[in-house]
């Protein structure tokens, strides 16, 4: 089970990640369960909301797995490649990444992340980055389950948005970190690439384009079952009407 604590309004809060276990008083206290696959056969009480995510299978053959990406994507993975971009896993490198994310956030006016919370994640946190000629030009975090062998892409910045870089080499370059990511959880036993959410249904131009972008790299679209406890509702609910804080997953 992915599980770890995080300050909500300056009260803990539990967070689970695809699997759920329940005590007699969970459903009181302030928990969250996401993209909840097994509970133990028992039923979780709380607030349920589906959601949807773009799942990639990590037990295919690497050749399948990349044969099921859009050409465009293949060719630009292989000239990020012969370009000399370069992906690595730095896990300890959380203060650079929160300071590249929010960067990249600021711009797109979008949440920031605090070193904090990525600490309070990090028994079940991953980070990879690509560079080129020394300079970062994509970053991903994952949420890994080792149990489950699931890994799920949470937080993703590139320099596209920034003047100084090259963006064609950026957008090459976050796809080749996407690819290699991929091969390198493939290798360390993982089954499932859970690329996070879509939003089928949306008249959004912006998630449409995001939702295009998974979309390029095969998988299916699955839906999700999230559950939040009667305690952590309350909570919420007084946290966007006071505006104090944003949601437990940002």
């Amino acid at each position: 089970m992915a599980s770890y604590k995080v300050k909500y309004m300056a009260i803990p809060v539990g967070v689970s990640w695809f699997s759920a276990s329940q005590s007699a008083i969970d459903h009181l206290l302030p928990n969250v369960y996401y993209h909840v696959k097994e509970s133990g056969g028992k039923q979780i009480i709380g607030q349920k909301e589906i959601s949807r995510t773009l799942e990639i299978d990590l037990t295919q053959a690497e050749e399948t797995l990349h044969a099921a990406f859009l050409k465009s994507y293949r060719q630009q993975i292989r000239q990020a490649e012969e370009e000399g971009v370069t992906c690595y896993f730095k896990d300890d490198e959380i203060g650079f990444f929160a300071e590249f994310f929010n960067q990249f956030a600021r711009n797109k006016k979008i949440h920031t992340v605090t070193p904090e919370r990525l600490t309070e994640m990090k028994r079940h946190l991953r980070l990879s980055f690509a560079s080129y000629n020394g300079v970062v030009l994509a970053a991903h975090s994952y949420i890994v389950d080792n149990d489950l062998k699931i890994v799920r892409a949470f937080h993703s910045a590139t320099r596209r948005l920034e003047d100084s870089v090259e963006r064609n080499r950026v957008g090459k370059a976050n796809k080749l970190l996407h690819y290699k990511d991929m091969l390198e959880f493939k290798r360390q036993g993982y089954e499932i690439y859970d690329f996070g959410g879509i939003a089928m249904d949306s008249d959004n131009p912006e998630l449409k384009g995001i939702n295009d972008f998974k979309l390029g790299f095969g998988g299916k679209v699955v839906d999700c079952d999230n559950f939040y406890s009667y305690g952590y509702v309350l909570l919420r609910k007084l946290s966007r009407i006071f505006k104090l804080t944003s949601e437990t997953s940002e």
